[in-house]
């Protein structure tokens, strides 16, 4: 048996693949290597094979990282290639959804524009759209967190479960709020402190569900796909190498901050003292300076990357 039978046959029970591909060439060149150097010595050939498979080692670790790596290249190409992620069911449930929003809608203008008219009938628009229009934003909410894409993995039902629960306080709070608002303008108490009062009724839900809302945001795990973090990772590699460190991405980072932060500064003086037509170009502002910024990091990263190189080639 010749070094090309016994490489295959070392690598038979595994996924073929380009790089597995390469690396079986690049062992068998050094195999025929070292049978050729072993035979000079003096062995025969199988020998001179037997001692050389012996001295290789052991390559399945290897191997087995390429073949894994391969497989999850196929499944990324597979999930890329997935269009139908929504099931007949699932697709059924958000034109039920669709239709309760819109039944809402329609039911609230009607009421709107009825023969009823006045303050009185605010409360049962705002209840309507509270129910049915809410009902049905709601559970497109969880639909949506528990639906697998092309390029996130679908959240577990419990955590969706507290995204919806965050949702449902947010809206019924606001709900309120609104209700509250309107009976103080029906029942004429224009003079007393309603605002202040409708804006308290915000504390026992609107407030709870938006840090809850917030806490899950911020604790939640990347649901991203493998071919979505590869490619993640490898803009984070192209910035690095674009600005030459993260200290440097780091930085620009910063300044643009900064530079954002004060047009939306010089937006809102803007407006308050000369109006919004000059405020605008604030923002214009901004936006050529963010340039001048980045222009002036990948210039002072392609010097630094012009050194080291010149520092490799003095050593």
């Amino acid at each position: 048996m010749n070094t090309r039978q016994q490489i295959e046959a070392l690598f038979s029970g595994y996924e073929k693949s380009t790089e597995l591909a390469d690396f079986m060439e690049e062992l068998e060149s050094n195999l025929n290597d070292r049978v050729a150097f072993l035979k000079q010595k003096g062995l025969g050939g199988q020998e001179a094979l037997d001692k050389a498979l012996a001295e290789l080692g052991d390559v399945s670790a290897l191997a087995d990282e390429l073949s894994l790596k391969r497989k999850q290249e196929v499944i990324s190409e597979m999930y890329m290639k997935t269009r139908n992620y929504i099931s007949p069911p699932r697709m059924a449930l958000y034109v039920a959804l669709g239709a309760l929003i819109g039944f809402g809608a329609i039911v609230g203008g009607v009421i709107a524009f009825g023969p009823a008219q006045g303050y009185d009938i605010a409360p049962a628009i705002l209840g309507t759209l509270m129910i049915f229009c809410g009902g049905g934003i709601l559970g497109l909410i969880f639909l949506g967190l528990t639906q697998e894409t092309a390029s996130k993995m679908a959240m577990p039902w419990k955590r969706a479960l507290w995204y919806l629960l965050a949702a449902a306080l947010v809206i019924f709070g606001l709900s309120v709020t609104a209700m509250v608002y309107v009976n103080y303008i029906y029942f004429d108490l224009a003079e007393a402190p309603y605002l202040s009062e409708t804006l308290a009724t915000l504390i026992p839900f609107f407030l709870p569900g938006a840090a809850l809302g917030i806490f899950l945001i911020l604790t939640e795990k990347d649901l991203s796909k493998p071919w979505v973090a590869k490619l993640r990772k490898e803009a984070l590699e192209s910035a690095h190498e674009r600005f030459g460190s993260p200290v440097q991405q780091e930085r620009f980072g910063l300044i643009c901050g900064a530079i954002w932060i004060a047009a939306i500064a010089a937006f809102i003086l803007l407006s308050i003292t000369v109006g919004f037509k000059f405020s605008w170009l604030a923002f214009v502002a901004a936006l050529v300076a963010q340039l001048l910024v980045q222009a002036a990091f990948s210039k002072d990263a392609a010097g630094g990357a012009k050194d080291g190189v010149a520092r490799k080639q003095a050593q």
